[in-house]
């Protein structure tokens, strides 16, 4: 085998290599940028029930995750509170895998399972397989998340 022979080989390998690190490029490698939280947010240390919550959501999406990447958050003494154009009873940010909480619904499970499994689902939305029937015994569906298909 030549230099001559391998130069040919060698070239595509490097083009290949630069046109991948251009690529590269428009993809993000740093964490996402944390949302802006209402200004009456506060941090909340989740209380213990919670991971006997997490336990029962996990069972019933048949899913497992990790109760201690979140980072909770709440609206203190409000039934629910305002989040871009909506009125919330809770809502979770996917990335940085926030929970943001009404102060009135930080004891209540059938919010909080709801929450939390948005993050074991990794998703925004509601299917109807998880919210109205695996988990329909534990997670509050209400009129919005029943239309969320």
């Amino acid at each position: 085998m030549t230099l001559r022979s391998l130069l040919p080989r060698t070239t595509i390998s490097f083009a290949t290599l630069f046109a991948l690190a251009g690529a590269c490029r428009d993809f993000p490698l740093a964490p996402p940028e944390p949302p802006e939280l209402p200004a009456a947010a506060e941090a909340l240390t989740p209380p213990d029930s919670y991971a006997d919550w997490w336990r029962a959501t996990e069972e019933c999406a048949g899913l497992h995750g990790d109760l201690s990447r979140i980072t909770w958050f709440v609206v203190p003494g409000r039934t629910s509170f305002t989040y871009g154009t909506g009125q919330y009873d809770g809502y979770w940010w996917n990335g940085v895998h926030w929970i943001l909480l009404a102060g009135e619904k930080v004891e209540n499970p059938l919010v909080v399972r709801h929450e939390m499994l948005h993050e074991l689902l990794g998703r925004g939305d509601h299917p109807a397989e998880y919210f109205q029937r695996r988990c329909a015994a534990i997670v509050i569906c209400n009129e919005a998340c029943r239309e969320d298909q």
